[in-house]
């Protein structure tokens, strides 16, 4: 009898955009690229929960599942989609600002 293992992908690190953040509040990327779904929302979630209120998540993905999950997720727990773009023809930024 056979197992099935899990694979799960290493979890990502959260950067600072810029440094020299004017204000309070602060931009941060996370960077899901080349990850399969449902691994950029969980990230995602993974990923501001430690965040201030006001903060905002860019996340960069090119799974296509994210484009709807990403933003119902944010628009559930009362987050903000602050931009959503398409990049190109298979990726996409969106930007999440925390409640």
């Amino acid at each position: 009898m056979g197992f099935l293992n899990l694979i799960t992908p290493q979890k990502k690190n959260v950067e600072p955009i810029s440094a020299q953040q004017p204000g309070p509040s602060k931009k941060y990327l996370l960077d899901t690229l080349g990850e399969v779904c449902p691994f950029p929302l969980i990230e995602a979630k993974r990923a501001i929960a430690p965040l201030n209120s006001g903060d905002e998540l860019q996340i960069d993905f090119d799974c296509t599942q994210a484009t709807d999950s990403i933003p119902a997720w944010a628009a559930q727990n009362g987050h903000t989609v602050t931009d959503f773009r398409q990049v190109d023809a298979a990726s996409w930024t969106v930007t999440v600002k925390k409640a």
